[in-house]
């Protein structure tokens, strides 16, 4: 197929560095907000 594995597997990584950034925000969102006792609106 004549395809740079390093240029084919920028999305992979790029999708890969994405989520796991969204999870550490999330999860440190949860712990500051039970940090401050801060409630979540959803009932």
């Amino acid at each position: 197929l004549k395809i740079d594995p390093a240029i084919a597997s920028g999305p992979f990584i790029t999708t890969i560095v994405d989520t796991l950034s969204l999870l550490i925000y999330f999860t440190f969102s949860v712990y500051l907000m039970g940090f401050f006792h801060i409630q979540a609106l959803i009932n």
